[in-house]
C-alpha cells in the first residue's frame, strides 16, 4: 500500500470491526456528509472508488464512505500536519463518539496521527523532520514505543494497521481489513472566495 494518505473516520466503536464486515456504502449518506464538510462549494459526484485508490486523492477531490456506525473521509483540504490543529467544527460534522486521524506522504518523511473520544483529545502525534510540523501529546497508543527514535515509514505502516487494520507491507495477517473491498464516493470539490472554509454541523443545513 502507498505510503501517502490522508483519512479521517468517525466511528461509534473500533473502525477495524466496521470495516472487517466489508459493510454496504450508504450513498445517499455520503452526499449529505459532503454537504456538510464543504457548505457553499459546488459539489460535483465523479464516480465510485475503491478505498485503497482513494487514500491519496486530488487536492480538488474528497473520497467518502459511509457505513453503518462509520464514517470514512479521506481529503487533503481537511488534513493538517498537526493533529491538534484538526478544525474543531470537523467534529460537528456527525454525532459519532470517536474519531481518528491518519496521514502520511513518503517523499516528505512526515506521519501524523491522532485519535478522539467523545470530544476530547486522547492522542496526537506528528513525526517530522521539520519541528514546527512534529508533535507528540496525549497517551501513548499500545503500538508505540515510547523513548525509541522513530521512522516516520515505520510509524505510517505501524498507525495505519493499529488504527484501521490496513498492512502496507508483506506481512499480511489473517484478520487485516482489505481497503480494495471497502467501496467510497468521489467528488470533485469547487469553491469561490466567498465559500466558507469550515464543515457545519450535522443539525445544520448546508449553504445552497
Amino acid at each position: 500500500m502507498a505510503l501517502n494518505d490522508t483519512l479521517v473516520a468517525f466511528s461509534d466503536g473500533n473502525p477495524i470491526d466496521v470495516l472487517r464486515s466489508y459493510p454496504v456504502l450508504d450513498k445517499p449518506a455520503t452526499r449529505a456528509l459532503v454537504e456538510r464538510l464543504f457548505p457553499g462549494a459546488e459539489i460535483e459526484e465523479i464516480g465510485d472508488e475503491l478505498l485503497v485508490d482513494a487514500l491519496n486523492p486530488p487536492a480538488d477531490v474528497v473520497c467518502i464512505g459511509c457505513f453503518p456506525g462509520l464514517e470514512l473521509v479521506c481529503s487533503w483540504g481537511l488534513t493538517p500536519k498537526r493533529p491538534s490543529e484538526l478544525d474543531p467544527v470537523v467534529f460537528t460534522a456527525t454525532d459519532r463518539r470517536n474519531v481518528y486521524l491518519h496521514a502520511a506522504h513518503s517523499d516528505a518523511g512526515w506521519c501524523s496521527y491522532g485519535v478522539w473520544r467523545d470530544g476530547s483529545r486522547v492522542r496526537a502525534r506528528s513525526i517530522s523532520a521539520d519541528p514546527t510540523v512534529s508533535e507528540d501529546e496525549g497517551t501513548h497508543l499500545p503500538f508505540e514505543r515510547p523513548g525509541e527514535e522513530s521512522d516516520p515509514g515505520e510509524q505510517s505502516c505501524a498507525s495505519m494497521q493499529a488504527l484501521f487494520g490496513f498492512a502496507c507491507d508483506d506481512h499480511n495477517r489473517m484478520d487485516d481489513v482489505d481497503p480494495e473491498l471497502i467501496p467510497v464516493v468521489a467528488y470533485r470539490i469547487t469553491t469561490t472566495d466567498s465559500t466558507p472554509t469550515t464543515p457545519t454541523s450535522q443539525n445544520e443545513e448546508p449553504n445552497p
